[in-house]
């Protein structure tokens, strides 16, 4: 669901069960966020960008594309 997210995990090579671990968040949760089955908190939300220093909260968390 989160395209531009999972692509910087991609880019460093980070699970999501290491992001989860890093972030405070079960892997459960994580799991069920990612998907779309439930929602990030906001507190969540800034927990994932510390994690990417270098990427914005809207382009992270992005749910589509620009079409063109």
């Amino acid at each position: 669901m989160f395209n531009n997210l999972n692509a910087e995990m991609a880019r460093r090579k980070m699970s999501m069960k290491a992001l989860a671990e890093a972030t405070g968040i079960s892997y459960e949760s994580m799991k069920n966020k990612m998907s779309g089955v439930t929602e990030f908190k906001r507190s969540e939300m800034i927990q994932v960008k510390k994690e990417f220093p270098d990427c914005s909260l809207d382009y992270l968390f992005a749910t589509e594309e620009l079409k063109v």
